[in-house]
């Protein structure tokens, strides 16, 4: 049985680190990615890549009178030019003229110029002129996949800017976690912690079932396998799209009867760990199995009152989010509390 407490507390701390690596490491990735506005840009081919230095492109049809310019672009990210441009149109002679599009151009006998020229202002798209150009003289390769990345067809991001939906709720966890790329991330994380998960309650199981000299399984057992069930069918959907009405509707029920099964797994688990704790002191904090009787019966209250006003009232979408997203990064102090709760026991191979 001992051996079967230190893998439990192992399992209980790894349920609690990989998926809140998973949720905030995601909302972390998503802003990195959003804050990312290095670029090499187009090669314009100045004689110097100085102010005050300038090319001209004749706007012809072979250009769609400059509408369609075919332009070359560097490979690299040091590749960048330091400073930013400006352009705009000039006759033959040197005139400028005020463009509104490319019909007025097409419209007029005479030649007409795009000229693009540099100015005394530094391109803040290129990462010769940011601090971060030491990191990426270290770590090229990083910040060239970076790049990669958010000019894949695929990048789409839930937000156009950087959020921080636990304080302001601009947006959901699955706005943010279905997408390129952090889905690639998320979801690893996530099935990894669902095999967890079955393996806790599998342990649990065990460990009271050699304590109670039983052979039937207990019911925290059972509702904390259709959790992990659950959580699996979320995440596996997790970014589809069905023409089904209904459908769609069973997909989020996923997420709800996965947290419906896993509070009150932790409440029948408690319970029947609480009725034992006298026996067992050799291997349970009695301090922390109270701590975690209050957390279940606060999340229990908690998950009453919330379905209870959302029945009422029709919250903002934000106040939705908030709760959102502190309620699963709450939710995950269950395994945290399983870990402290079992005593550190020494190694003894032969116990088992």
């Amino acid at each position: 049985m001992e051996n079967c407490i230190r893998r439990l507390r192992i399992i209980a701390l790894l349920l609690f680190t990989i998926p809140t690596i998973a949720l905030v490491g995601s909302l972390l990735i998503h802003n990195y990615l959003l804050s990312f506005k290095f670029s090499p840009g187009y090669n314009f081919n100045f004689k110097e890549n100085l102010p005050g230095y300038q090319i001209s492109i004749l706007c012809n049809e072979e250009n769609n009178y400059c509408a369609n310019l075919e332009l070359e672009t560097f490979n690299k990210l040091h590749e960048c030019i330091q400073y930013d441009k400006t352009d705009y149109y000039t006759y033959e002679n040197g005139i400028i003229i005020e463009i509104i599009n490319d019909e007025e151009i097409k419209n007029d006998d005479r030649k007409i110029f795009l000229k693009i020229e540099l100015i005394d202002k530094l391109n803040s798209n290129c990462i010769l002129n940011s601090k971060n150009l030491s990191y990426y003289n270290l770590f090229p390769s990083f910040y060239e996949t970076v790049y990669k990345v958010k000019k894949n067809r695929k990048f789409n991001p839930g937000t156009s800017e950087t959020v921080n939906p636990f304080i302001y709720g601009e947006t959901s966890i699955s706005n943010i976690v279905k997408r390129y790329p952090i889905n690639l991330f998320f979801k690893p994380l996530l099935y990894i912690s669902v095999i967890f998960m079955i393996s806790y309650w599998i342990y649990y199981n065990k460990i009271l079932k050699n304590f109670f000299n039983s052979s039937k399984n207990f019911y925290f057992f059972n509702f904390g396998i259709l959790s992990a069930i659950f959580l699996l069918l979320h995440v596996f959907f997790l970014g589809w799209t069905f023409e089904s009405e209904f459908l769609t509707k069973l997909r989020r029920t996923f997420v709800v009867f996965f947290i419906f099964f896993e509070v009150l797994a932790q409440a029948f688990l408690i319970k029947k760990i609480f009725s034992i704790k006298d026996k067992m002191k050799r291997y349970l904090h009695s301090i922390i199995i109270y701590l975690k009787i209050l957390f279940v019966l606060t999340i229990c209250l908690f998950t009453i009152s919330i379905l209870i006003i959302l029945m009422i009232y029709d919250l903002s979408s934000k106040i939705d989010y908030i709760l959102e997203w502190n309620y699963f990064l709450v939710l995950l102090l269950f395994y945290y509390l399983s870990f402290l709760m079992w005593k550190k026991l020494k190694s003894n191979p032969a116990t088992s």
